[in-house]
């Protein structure tokens, strides 16, 4: 019993210093990682400040960023300190705005990713293609547009998102030409990324790109222009989203009632409007409209309200019922609902 107790107290002295000489190597590696993403960091810091804020890279060409990057250990063979710039940028470009961030997308096609990102993209993976094509659009790589074009329509998703990003990113209001070219359906978080890439990078308003893409006949490609529209607040293309309320799909017709909401509507919209409105069909959306149509009319429509007073939706009739009473058809309201009373009385 004392032997095996012996071995068993000799194993686990054995076990604890391989321990704590794995957590020793573990802690030099860790440091010595630390120490050299520190001095990537420095230098890639020293570049951009150079660029920006000195005679940019006049006093550092291309051969000299490149030969600064190899003293620090930023080369071909050392994949993990080239992903480190990589990052880098991407963080850079993220958080510096304005005239600055033009600057950068000057610079940015001058360092030295040695493909590591289009790489990614040429992977059979799709979680690489996807990274691979983000990481070219945030750190301004346009000379692989061509590359990643064919993505706009890949199976799977997130390929495709960061694809239709891309071309936004690069190519801005002319992106919208692709539009009707793509089949596969995407997100409504994907729409809102595109809608505000757009804003941050291209604000002024190219109507005439964005007329070449009403020949989409996707739902998705429909609510993405709907959602432009609102953002940029383009009145004169209002009468578009007005004509969605027409569409055969619910998600479409409610994108377009959520889009009108930002907009004051004139009288042959307004117009437009009514006579779309049992079109609806769906009872929420039929709220929606009557809240629209109460906010933008100069003058209340009694026979409009009076009707939808017998709308199967109790909600409806009450919204309908208040407008009128609030806006000084109190006889109305009230002899509506005394023949109401007087034929369940008969």
């Amino acid at each position: 019993m004392g032997y095996v107790l012996r071995i068993v107290i000799e194993f686990l002295f054995i076990a604890l210093i391989f321990t704590w000489f794995f957590i020793a190597i573990v802690l030099y590696v860790k440091k010595k990682s630390k120490k050299s993403y520190q001095r990537i960091e420095k230098v890639f810091a020293e570049i951009v400040g150079l660029h920006l804020y000195g005679t940019g890279t006049k006093n550092k060409s291309v051969k000299g960023i490149k030969r600064t990057f190899l003293a620090v250990g930023v080369h071909q063979g050392n994949p993990v300190n080239v992903q480190t710039v990589i990052d880098l940028m991407i963080r850079t470009q993220r958080m510096i705005l304005g005239k600055n961030h033009e600057k950068l997308k000057l610079l940015y096609p001058q360092l030295p990713p040695y493909n590591t990102s289009i790489k990614k993209v040429r992977s059979r993976y799709w979680y690489n293609k996807a990274r691979g094509i983000r990481e070219i659009y945030e750190m301004s790589q346009s000379q692989y547009l061509q590359e990643i074009l064919p993505y706009r329509n890949h199976k799977n998703l997130y390929v495709r998102r960061e694809a239709q990003i891309a071309l936004v990113v690069f190519l801005g209001w002319k992106s919208l030409r692709f539009l009707p070219y793509v089949k596969k359906n995407f997100t409504l978080w994907q729409q809102i990324k595109i809608v505000e890439k757009l804003h941050d990078l291209y604000p002024k308003i190219e109507v005439h790109f964005l007329r070449k893409a009403y020949d989409v006949d996707t739902n998705h490609g429909k609510e993405l222009l709907m959602r432009i529209i609102r953002k940029f607040q383009i009145y004169e293309e209002v009468d578009y989203i007005v004509f969605q309320l027409a569409a055969e799909d619910s998600d479409v017709r409610l994108a377009a009632l959520d889009c009108l909401s930002s907009f004051s509507l004139n009288l042959s919209q307004l117009h437009t409007l009514k006579s779309l409105f049992w079109n609806l069909k769906n009872s929420e959306q039929q709220e929606l409209a009557v809240k629209l149509i109460n906010e933008a009319e100069p003058e209340t429509d009694v026979s409009f309200y009076i009707q939808l007073l017998k709308h199967p939706n109790d909600s409806i009739k009450l919204n309908s019922a208040e407008i009128l009473w609030n806006n000084g058809y109190k006889e109305e309201v009230e002899q509506f609902y005394y023949s109401q009373y007087q034929t369940v009385a008969d």
